[in-house]
């Protein structure tokens, strides 16, 4: 039997959904869901910055979806099925319209939870399956079940192949019921979820680890105050300023507490806070790193508010959140403050880049947001090239730039370089090629360093990964090679002389001296410039 109950939530349900739909329709795509469409053109079993499950839902939405909903229609899917686990886990025979009420009263009060209802990004995808994995964790506190553990298994690898994260998740709930290392049942889950990642870890293992050395060890910065006393203000904006301290207040309160699901969803919370705040010593913290905790703080919320005295406190405290929330939904589809959000509609400038190039292949510097937009918009074939202002991504995996050494290129960028054009209004350069050669693909190993006086001499080896020679007086890009130091605050070039007549075959390696200024104790990385790129060829070292 259909109680009134059960039709109020699933009406909320359906309208919540619905607005999404149409929010995800009226609201620009932002530059990382296209960098994520992108993934989703050549699926894999793993990407630079992010396991695949989300070039996996950008995949399916653009067999089904159009418009925007080409890369977003299975996040809005995928967030209702995220609200519909967790008032499965939350919710009891007994449950009322006051509690139907209060439970997305809370879920429309969380700021980033709302947003990826309608934005696709990894977030979206670790929400969902984090639903499920406390949804079926707490009906196996009920009752032990081996099929239920499996489904546990498979909940957690499919976390994993969300975001990396989901080690934390399972890292807490286990340190909060360490008797979980007792069951055999469990143990097979873990099992399972290692067999189902099995295939990610082999690509990281054949790519080398590309995707752990970005994130454990390049995004790694110097120490500063700023990065761990901004923390917490910017968890308020994630969550919001009530239900952050609530959480916290409710967590403190029950620390004691004897029922061992809520002390996972406790764990899980103030867990993913501390850990995140440590984390700043080794750089800034984004602040959306946290949203798996929103799960837990949801769940923590409506158990601790169920009495009247609490849900009438909360209408009047989260409330206005809520009602921020939708104006700020608002702006996003009125397209009002779009730039500064990431939000902005690009589709006349990349329209624009596309009658420039006039069929050319086009190839945007120091951005991967760029062409991913470039394609998204146009459906045309954009690529990117990374330099040392800006961090490796999939296209550095992918080197689709390779086949385009020799031949006629359109390439752009948001630096202004003398060899090139401003395009109309924008703030975006352009230049035409017709023998291009790009510099990125070109390693550099160093064999051997000596140190004269104020000077460093280093033997080193090019390898040349292109088809065709690389050519160190080449008539339209000619190329310096030198060390950049990455000074705090600076980059500092240093060029070395080398023979202007150097050419290196393809696929072959040449030895090769060079020699230029010392700066101690900063890191540097072996470049190769030309006019309108600074490519990093090396790996970062510090004398």
């Amino acid at each position: 039997m259909v109680t009134k109950e059960n039709r109020r939530f699933y009406v909320y349900l359906l309208i919540w959904m619905a607005v999404d739909f149409v929010q995800a329709i009226l609201t620009n795509i932002h530059s990382d869901e296209a960098y994520y469409a992108m993934y989703g053109e050549f699926l894999d079993w793993g990407y630079y910055d992010h396991p695949p499950m989300v070039a996996l839902m950008t995949f399916l939405s653009s067999l089904v979806g159009f418009g925007n909903l080409s890369v977003r229609l299975l996040t809005v899917l995928m967030h209702g099925g995220t609200l519909l686990f967790v008032w499965k886990t939350v919710s009891d025979k007994d449950f009322t319209i006051s509690d139907v009420n209060r439970f997305f009263i809370i879920a429309s009060s969380l700021v980033m939870f709302v947003l990826y209802g309608f934005v696709t990004t990894p977030d979206a995808p670790i929400l969902f399956f984090t639903a499920m994995f406390f949804f079926l964790y707490k009906r196996y506190l009920e009752k032990k079940s081996l099929a239920v553990a499996l489904l546990i298994g498979v909940s957690i690898a499919c976390m994993l192949y969300s975001k990396y994260m989901a080690v934390l998740v399972v890292s807490f709930v286990l340190v909060s019921n360490l008797k979980l290392l007792k069951d055999w049942r469990l143990w097979l889950a873990v099992i399972l979820a290692a067999a189902l990642f099995v295939p990610h870890a082999l690509w990281q293992v054949n790519n080398d680890f590309p995707s752990l050395r970005y994130h454990l060890v390049l995004r790694n910065d110097s120490f500063s105050w700023k990065y761990p006393l901004e923390f917490i203000p910017n968890q308020l904006l994630i969550f919001n300023p009530v239900c952050f301290f609530l959480v916290l207040y409710f967590c403190w309160k029950s620390r004691r507490c004897e029922d061992r699901f809520l002390r996972a969803c406790m764990f899980v919370f103030v867990g993913f806070v501390i850990f995140f705040w440590i984390m700043t010593i080794k750089g800034h913290s984004e602040p959306h790193w946290t949203i798996v905790a929103s799960i837990p703080a949801i769940i923590v919320l409506f158990w601790q508010t169920r009495d009247e005295k609490w849900t009438r406190r909360l209408n009047y405290l989260v409330l206005p959140f809520s009602a921020i929330i939708v104006v700020g939904r608002i702006c996003l589809c009125a397209d009002v403050a779009s730039e500064s959000t990431g939000f902005k509609d690009c589709k006349q400038e990349m329209t624009e880049v596309r009658e420039l190039s006039a069929g050319k292949p086009v190839v945007f510097y120091s951005s991967f947001q760029l062409p991913s937009l470039y394609r998204y918009y146009t459906g045309a074939e954009g690529m990117a090239l990374s330099s040392i202002y800006n961090r490796y991504t999939q296209y550095d995996i992918l080197q689709r730039d390779k086949e385009l050494q020799g031949k006629e290129v359109f390439a752009v960028s948001a630096y202004h370089f003398s060899s090139m054009q401003q395009i109309g209004d924008y703030e975006l350069f352009y230049a035409e090629f017709s023998n291009f050669q790009g510099t990125n693909r070109v390693d550099i190993e160093v064999k051997d360093t000596k140190i004269e006086n104020d000077s460093v001499l280093m033997d080193i080896t090019l390898t040349n990964n292109y088809d065709i020679p690389f050519d160190f007086n080449h008539p339209g890009l000619p190329v310096m090679i030198g060390a950049m130091y990455m000074d705090v605050n600076d980059l500092k070039r240093e060029y070395s002389q080398i023979s202007n007549d150097l050419q290196i075959q393809p696929h072959q390696t040449v030895p090769l001296q060079i020699k230029f200024k010392l700066m101690r104790d900063i890191p540097f990385v072996i470049c190769l410039a030309n006019k309108v790129n600074i490519s990093p060829n090396s790996k970062v070292m510090e004398l």
